[in-house]
């Protein structure tokens, strides 16, 4: 199929150190840890886009802790489970609007509790549902304005029971 192999082999089997490389078009490159033919351990995914994933594998799946990186410079530090960011993580916007989100995981998506902090010095604290800020929360706005609402917000907008101050 055009995949290529170097590296160790006990038994017929790809074992220990060894470099996978994926048959176009997808062309992705694995280096790392296997056992028993499959990516098991601390290992590197580079992909032709331009991604890269550093970190634990199991059963050939992104499983652990780890660090992928996206072509456009975003990137995301934290648990994995199943090929997906689940658990607890730091996904980092790059771009000139970047933004910081420290928090809790499922399958991709900001689910639970988390943090997320912009460049401009604006900060929301609380609860995410499929990446959205829904649920119980506070918005600290940037200075000079310094205000702080604190409640209920749907889908990132400030919906239900609040209270707003004004620190200035």
């Amino acid at each position: 199929d055009g995949a290529i192999y170097e590296g160790d082999f006990v038994d017929g089997w790809f074992q220990g150190k060894g470099k996978y490389t994926f048959p176009d078009p997808d062309g992705a490159i694995y280096e790392g840890d296997f056992v028993d033919g499959w990516f098991q351990g601390k290992g590197k995914m580079t992909w032709q886009n331009g991604a890269i994933y550093e970190g634990d594998f199991v059963n050939g799946e992104r499983t652990g802790t780890g660090k992928y990186t996206w072509r456009n410079g975003n990137t995301y530090e934290g648990d994995f489970t199943n090929d997906a960011r689940t658990g607890k993580g730091k996904y980092t916007f790059a771009g000139p609007d970047g933004a910081i989100y420290e928090g809790e995981f499922v399958n991709d998506l900001f689910q639970g509790k988390g943090k997320m902090t912009w460049r401009n010095g604006a900060i929301y604290e609380g609860d995410f549902v499929n990446d959205a800020r829904t649920g119980k929360g506070k918005y600290t706005f940037p200075d000079p304005d310094g205000a702080i609402y604190e409640g209920d917000f749907v889908d990132g907008w400030f919906q239900g029971k609040g209270k707003m101050t004004w620190q200035n």
